[in-house]
């Protein structure tokens, strides 16, 4: 938050550590680049821990694929969505969780657009759902819910569509699931002003939205949310019991306990549309793999920028599709871990 007047620097010069507020929009573009000073603080010295930076070193967090695993070691990530004229949410979605590791992935859609997933989704299954005028029938929430047993992640929401009727399925869906669940688009539009209704589950939350999503969660302006992203993520997550990754330049990942995390890593090329619903399948399938939800939210976010960064490289930034970035996936988290270990 900026308050008053002040200076637009090229540089900022911080002392023993790094400062959240220096990589916090609106502040962040005052700041300039921003550099580390040692001043001889020991290392053992005690720090405020609650709020950090994201480093490559929550990669850790990530299982990778052993020998003697198999697809169903690896997890299954369901993706809830899908409407007519908008198939392309939950398929980047299912494509980036497959690219994120997950064992295998399922899109749970209307029965009318079975033959279009079939057609995008070549290494993904679908299962046609009951639908009433184009968007999941209420009837449909059983079958979502049978799906689930089997454990895994829920991704809920791509693609959903806006009808009061396929809002109140999400929110059965939401309530009903024991599974671990990331809502992202439509699946939040349905908790607007809900965010207690997500409170009651016991299984894993995680929600992730951009600051127009996130105010009409919290009944704000999504100028107010901007203006405070720091404040506004903390309280979505202290009301919902989730874990909040409020998306940006400067994404924030905040826990219901207070921790708070901050990606500085950007990447331009991502103010695309379709590159959240990849955002989204990534968590789902960290999650389906069983790491603990900040972590799985937190190595999410710099995979998925990580990968923006490279598919700006391939194609330009102004060129980028959601696509290549969901295609970049594996790279990026290569080229983080490599990094990770040289550094």
């Amino acid at each position: 938050e900026v308050e008053g007047a002040a200076v637009r620097a090229t540089a900022t010069a911080t002392f023993a550590a790094a400062k959240p507020g220096l990589h916090v929009a609106p502040a962040k573009a005052l700041a300039g680049r921003v550099e580390v000073v040692d001043i001889g603080i020991p290392p053992g010295a005690p720090v405020q821990r609650t709020t950090g930076l994201i480093t490559p070193a929550v990669l850790t967090e990530v299982p990778r694929r052993d020998a003697p695993g198999s697809k169903f070691t690896s997890g299954h990530v369901l993706v809830c969505g899908g409407s007519a004229g908008l198939t392309g949410a939950p398929t980047l979605a299912a494509t980036a969780a497959a690219r994120a590791g997950a064992g295998y992935v399922t899109v749970l859609a209307p029965a009318s657009l079975s033959t279009i997933f079939e057609l995008k989704l070549t290494e993904v299954m679908s299962q046609a759902l009951a639908e009433e005028d184009g968007h999941l029938a209420p009837c449909a929430v059983a079958a979502v819910l049978e799906a689930t047993a089997r454990g895994g992640a829920l991704a809920l929401g791509p693609g959903l569509g806006r009808d009061e009727r396929v809002g109140e399925v999400a929110r059965e869906v939401a309530r009903r699931a024991e599974v671990a669940l990331v809502l992202d688009a439509d699946g939040l539009n349905a908790h607007a002003e809900r965010l207690g209704d997500l409170a009651a589950r016991e299984a894993p939350t995680v929600l992730t939205p951009h600051a127009g999503e996130l105010g009409r969660l919290l009944g704000v302006d999504s100028d107010a949310v901007s203006a405070r992203r720091l404040h506004h993520a903390r309280e979505a997550a202290r009301r919902s019991g989730a874990i909040v990754v409020l998306k940006g330049d400067d994404t924030i990942v905040a826990a219901p306990d207070g921790r708070t995390a901050i990606n500085a890593l950007s990447a331009p090329a991502l103010a695309t549309a379709g590159t959240g619903d990849v955002l989204t399948g990534v968590v789902a399938a960290h999650l389906a793999r069983g790491v603990e939800p900040f972590a799985a939210a937190c190595a999410a976010v710099l995979v998925h920028a990580r990968a923006g960064q490279l598919a700006a490289d391939a194609h330009g930034p102004e060129a980028v599709m959601a696509g290549d970035v969901a295609h970049q996936l594996g790279h990026a988290r290569k080229v983080l871990q490599e990094h990770r270990v040289s550094s």
